[in-house]
């Protein structure tokens, strides 16, 4: 039986489910870095982390940490654990925030069903472009990697769909794509990282939407597009041994759907299923940010 972990994040986590369920329901030289920790973005201020002995010139992974609606980078770094992995992985990380509405709820204009309730012309496309473009000032730029939670999933989706310059793969925790196929036609084929609780009632495993209004698709479908855009062999899908993720569910209780074969350029795409997990399901932040920084090494592209 597991040892049940004291979750710190609940409160914040709480917020972010409510937030949610109103969306329905940085002169090249050989020396370190004076300063790991760069604020780039101008109006709308983004920290770039690199490794505190980073050399100027030396090409690193670039991972940028989506939030949720309602949330905050800060929290969703530490929820995913991705800052932690910076010295010992060797990766960059950028912390963007998206920006808020009139209830004064942060977002990301993602998808025509989240978040962007309230219209907003606001281009996060060309605002995650342009950060990266930014970072590339202060690092030689190895690839880019977005993860994102919910909003920030779904975020991470449209750029994979926009051809996000230099991006290689996303992970998605409880996010999808548009439910419209068409709006990614045409869009480069990564790798993908989708990772959703079966039980999760704000972004449904299955797909879902607001009556007579927008839907998303579900987990399997959105993973069979990218899969299938990936050139990948659909027949040939490996069911992966399963996994311990979240400590307060049964153990193993993480299924792995992996679709590698004839895949183009050595792209993966996953699928990870938490049985019986919950829209933010408790994840140890330490073990999951050490796998998925270890998934996108492995990704290709």
């Amino acid at each position: 039986m597991k040892r049940l972990r004291s979750w710190t994040l609940i409160a914040p986590a709480a917020l972010a489910l409510a937030g949610l369920t109103a969306c329905y329901d940085e002169a090249e030289t050989s020396s370190p870095v004076s300063d790991p920790v760069r604020t780039i973005g101008g109006d709308r201020p983004a920290t770039l982390t690199l490794p505190s002995d980073y050399e100027a010139g030396t090409p690193i992974s670039l991972v940028i940490v989506l939030h949720g609606f309602t949330s905050n980078a800060e929290w969703t770094d530490a929820y995913f654990g991705i800052s932690r992995r910076i010295e010992s992985d060797r990766i960059a990380v950028i912390l963007p925030n998206g920006t808020r509405d009139s209830q004064d709820r942060s977002f990301w204009n993602a998808t025509d069903f989240c978040c962007n309730l309230q219209g907003s012309e606001v281009d996060d496309v060309a605002y995650l472009n342009g950060l990266v473009e930014e970072a590339a000032e202060h690092m030689a730029v190895d690839g880019v990697y977005l993860i994102g939670l919910s909003n920030g999933g779904f975020m991470s989706y449209r750029m994979a769909c926009e051809s996000m310059p230099e991006l290689r793969a996303i992970a998605s925790v409880a996010g999808t794509t548009f439910q419209d196929p068409a709006r990614c036609e045409g869009a480069r084929p990564i790798s993908i990282l989708h990772i959703h609780g079966t039980a999760d009632r704000t972004i449904r495993y299955a797909g879902g939407g607001r009556e007579g209004g927008a839907r998303y698709p579900g987990a399997e479908e959105t993973v069979h597009r990218w899969a299938a855009r990936a050139g990948c062999e659909m027949e040939a899908a490996e069911a992966m041994p399963a996994m311990d993720l979240v400590e307060a569910l049964p153990d193993d209780e993480t299924d792995v759907t992996r679709y590698d074969t004839g895949c183009d350029g050595g792209l993966r795409v996953e699928l990870w299923t938490v049985e019986d997990g919950g829209h933010v399901p408790g994840f140890d932040a330490d073990d999951f940010g050490a796998r998925v920084v270890a998934w996108f090494a492995g990704a290709g592209g």
